[in-house]
């Protein structure tokens, strides 16, 4: 460049010389600022993401004390291991029957059909999302196990019955998982619906086609990327989850690989639990990529059609009242009743008596937020790592992608990849690389709040550059090129041109991780020492410190409440986060 500069400069009279060589020592300090601002993002990002996955990478390589690959030969010969493997997949395909099922006929009968209530299903499903899985599993125990309200009910109707329905087993994790993942089905094919070209199907009715053939000659087979696109994140998002599996499934000894891991950290098997991180992740990571590749390919058959979104509704005719009828009850069974299930529960002096109007109190939210320490705390501690950790996540992705965006070099795009890596990484995984990374010296953070608010913020970095990336291409380079070109330093052009941009992404980014760090389970039930609990943690232990389910019921109020008012927050934005199901809830 300087080189240049000089023959530029023959030719120009002196004034005309000292305005170039003064811009070109503006930008060489421009640049070199850019670069120390690099370097200490590669050294923050390297510590917080590489050093972690790192160290479960060479604990996967030690085997009684010596450097060999002789952990992953027993991994695979314990039939413990690969039972739990088998029941991941029985876990992720079921869960993705359910929700291909589910959501594809919601969507089809949203946006193909005369269907009433389709407000109904787009509250009803936006609900159903935001509200966290592990509380529709705490409705579920509260419904049908023996102590139950279903059974209570089913005895005072029939005395003598014989209650056996069981309310712990791997299937009900499915049923679980179905009911919280639909939504991710849902959105991928209304959108793709509404974006199909309906000249294709009038022209085939023209032609003689019925609904029926038009449906299984076109719209299934243009739908067929959708499906498979939010199929494998569906199918990644299962298999990642622990929370649910850990409630309704390992009570019965049906373990997958997260509650493997979980099971083989607590019995220091650390080995052992790096080798499974390291499968898990494997194929986490393999069906993230494939999603989003397909993602990536819908521009090739969505086409926006406005103009055609509301004609030719096919006609629900005779079907019209019994279809209204099984969704109405369907959103009845799977929201409305265990909602009511949890609050009811969290009004109870004590879960299992009989529910009367003297058993109704409100102490156990006294109880909460005034009087245990050991909650109120909890909630205090979720609060301050969430605030912490969200915003520091902000600031590292958005200078990320500010830096990615104007300098496509390979060293901004590495940074950028880095930045996303963890977006693929179960949240399990992340807390066992916190672990192995910060539990001795010379940096020992295990047992201390920042090791839980160093993992969020791991965790939040991607989900902050999902939701601003989309927004920051829509911004000229010729902005923050021509405020170079003057002078200006690399952190105002940061400040003044760039996040005023993005201000709507930051906002909603920044929600969504606070949300995410109050109802948060498997990082803080991992890194959590006396002192330092969260709210989800609370959730899995209030049980076992003289409180039963009717506090559990209590704060899952609290965590539902805290979902609904955040993702309504967000919607206000305009930011329909949750519309792609990137994000971790």
């Amino acid at each position: 460049m300087k080189k240049n500069l000089q023959n530029i400069t023959k030719s120009c009279s002196k004034d005309k010389k000292d305005i170039l060589l003064n811009i070109f020592a503006k930008t060489r300090l421009c640049f070199d600022f850019q670069n120390i601002i690099l370097l200490l993002l590669f050294i923050f990002v390297g510590f917080i993401i590489l050093y972690p996955i790192l160290m479960i990478f060479i604990n996967s390589l030690q085997a009684e004390g010596d450097f060999n690959i002789s952990g992953y030969i027993n991994v695979f010969k314990s039939s413990s291991n690969i039972k739990s493997l088998i029941n991941s997949f029985k876990l992720s395909f079921g869960v993705l029957l359910g929700t291909w099922f589910i959501g594809g006929m919601l969507a089809f009968l949203r946006n193909r059909t005369d269907f009433r209530f389709k407000n109904l299903i787009d509250f009803f499903i936006f609900l159903s999302f935001v509200v966290p899985p592990y509380v529709i599993a705490i409705a579920w125990i509260e419904l049908t196990s023996r102590g139950g309200y279903i059974n209570r009910i089913l005895l005072k109707m029939f005395p003598n019955i014989n209650y056996t329905f069981q309310t712990y087993s791997l299937k009900a994790a499915i049923l679980i998982l179905i009911i919280h993942l639909y939504p991710l089905v849902y959105f991928g094919v209304s959108n793709a619906l509404i974006k199909i070209n309906r000249d294709l199907e009038n022209s085939a009715k023209i032609s003689g086609a019925t609904n029926f053939k038009v449906l299984f000659t076109i719209v299934i087979p243009l739908l067929f990327p959708a499906f498979i696109s939010t199929g494998l994140l569906v199918i990644s998002r299962s298999m990642a989850n622990f929370e649910v599996v850990a409630q309704l499934a390992l009570p019965v000894g049906e373990s997958v690989l997260t509650t493997q891991i979980f099971s083989a950290i607590s019995q220091l098997r650390l080995n052992l639990a790096s080798i499974l991180s390291l499968v898990l992740v494997g194929i986490s990571y393999l069906f993230f990529l494939v999603s989003e590749n397909k993602l990536s390919k819908k521009r090739y058959y969505f086409e926006d059609y406005n103009s055609n979104i509301n004609e030719n509704y096919i006609k629900l005719g005779k079907f019209d009242f019994i279809i209204n009828f099984i969704v109405v009850v369907f959103f009845i069974i799977t929201f409305i009743i265990p909602m009511c299930t949890i609050f009811i529960s969290s009004l109870l002096k004590r879960w299992g008596i009989p529910v009367s109007l003297k058993n109704i109190t409100i102490d156990n939210y006294k109880i909460l937020f005034l009087e245990n320490e050991m909650m109120r705390n909890s909630i205090l501690n979720s609060i301050f790592y969430g605030l912490v950790s969200a915003t520091i996540a902000i600031i590292i992705g958005s200078l990320a992608v500010y830096l990615y965006k104007n300098n496509r070099d390979i060293k901004f795009k590495f940074l950028f990849n880095i930045c996303q890596l963890p977006i693929a990484f179960p949240n399990i995984i992340l807390a066992i690389g916190a672990i192995f990374a910060w539990i001795n010296e010379p940096i020992k953070l295990y047992g201390t709040k920042w090791i839980i608010i160093i993992t969020y913020i791991v965790l939040f970095i991607p989900i902050v550059i999902k939701q601003i990336k989309g927004i920051s291409d829509n911004i000229s380079d010729s902005m923050d090129k021509s405020a170079m070109i003057m002078g200006i330093p690399l952190i105002n052009r940061y400040k003044d041109i760039f996040i005023p941009h993005i201000k709507d992404g930051l906002i909603s980014g920044w929600l969504i991780c606070f949300m995410i760090a109050l109802k948060e389970v498997s990082i803080s039930l991992l890194l959590y020492a006396k002192g330092t609990e969260t709210i989800g943690v609370m959730l899995f232990t209030v049980q076992s410190n003289s409180y039963g389910l009717e506090m559990t019921s209590c704060i899952s109020v609290v965590v539902i409440v805290i979902s609904i008012i955040g993702n309504f927050i967000v919607r206000k934005i305009g930011v329909r986060s949750f519309n792609d199901g990137r994000i971790n809830y």
